[in-house]
C-alpha cells in the first residue's frame, strides 16, 4: 500500500479517481459468470491486471490498486468481511493461483495479512 500512501501524503487527488475507477471495474468483474468459480476467477484476474495498470496510474500503482480495491471493497470497519468473507478469501486464493505478476501476488498476501483475512476465514 506504499504507492497509495505516497500519493495521499503528496496530495495527489488522482489517487481517489484511480480507486473509484478500480471499484467500478471490480463491480463489473464480479458480475461476470467466471467470477463465481476460483479457477475461472484466477484466469480472469490474469487478463485483468493490464486493465488496472493502464487505467489506475502507473504499472506499479495499478497493481497495488487492483489488489487493495478488490479486497478492500469487501471489508468494512464495522463488520469486517462479514458476509463477504468467503468471497474475499476466494479472491485472495484466485490472486495466488493466477498468472498475475509476482508483485500482485505479494501485494495480495500483504493486504490479506493486514486485514486478517487468512485467519478470519480459517476460524
Amino acid at each position: 500500500m506504499h504507492y497509495t500512501v505516497e500519493h495521499l501524503v503528496s496530495g495527489d487527488e488522482n489517487i481517489v479517481v484511480y480507486y473509484r475507477r478500480a471499484v467500478e471495474h471490480w463491480k463489473e468483474i464480479w458480475q461476470r459468470p467466471e467470477a463465481k468459480e476460483l479457477a475461472c476467477l484466477a484466469s480472469l484476474l490474469s487478463s485483468e491486471q493490464l486493465w488496472f495498470e493502464h487505467n489506475c496510474g502507473t504499472r506499479w500503482d495499478g497493481q497495488e490498486i487492483m489488489v487493495v480495491s478488490g479486497i478492500g471493497m469487501l471489508y468494512t470497519t464495522r463488520e469486517g468481511f462479514g458476509r463477504n468473507a468467503r468471497k474475499a478469501r476466494m479472491l485472495y486464493d484466485a490472486f495466488q493461483q493466477s498468472y498475475c505478476s509476482i508483485e500482485v501476488k505479494g501485494i495480495a498476501r500483504d493486504v490479506a495479512v493486514s486485514y486478517n483475512l487468512l485467519e478470519e476465514v480459517a476460524a
